[in-house]
């Protein structure tokens, strides 16, 4: 049997999976994804010590519950049952986090080091949506595909707010 690999996952494939299919097992992975940053996001704003760091992780998790709605109307849309497929590649990113809450003591460090977390989980996003936009927009999708794209520009401006306080203050302030 051939496995397929999505977002951490080692998935049994059919002899017939279409670009479709996959596209489905991508918004449910987007959907699990969406789910476990909620609790991560939550957490974060709280260890965090600068005042603009935490607003920013806050403004995130508002987003992400924002996102999440979004994902059930895309599957909504596409006639397909709203499910999450877990996606271990972002347990492992929030795994890091908590290592991070947990073993870095000085403030300065940890809200450095909560960034760089935060761009990673961005990026991740980032990279996952923006191929279900272009497959939405192959297949014909292309209202579901604006509604994707939306998340998508969303989570290039929390990375881009997150750089613009690390290159601002933060990681400054952690190397003084």
């Amino acid at each position: 049997m051939n496995l397929l690999l999505i977002d951490g996952i080692r998935i049994p494939m059919k002899k017939d999976t279409n670009l479709y299919d996959l596209f489905v097992m991508k918004l449910q992975s987007l959907l699990d994804i969406e789910t476990v940053l909620t609790k991560a996001l939550g957490k974060m704003a709280q260890k965090a010590h600068d005042n603009e760091l935490q607003m920013a992780f806050r403004e995130n998790l508002k987003e992400t519950h924002i996102h999440t709605d979004r994902i059930r109307e895309v599957f909504e849309l596409l006639g397909e049952k709203a499910k999450k497929l877990p996606a271990e590649a972002i347990r492992g990113l929030v795994s890091d986090i908590d290592w991070i809450v947990n073993n870095v003591k000085n403030p300065a460090a940890l809200d450095a080091s909560l960034i760089a977390s935060a761009h990673y989980v961005e990026h991740y996003e980032m990279a996952g949506y923006s191929t279900a936009v272009e497959w939405a927009r192959l297949m014909g999708h292309a209202h579901v595909a604006n509604l994707l794209e939306q998340t998508l520009n969303e989570e290039k401006t929390a990375n881009d707010r997150l750089r613009w306080l690390a290159l601002k203050k933060i990681n400054s302030k952690a190397n003084s």
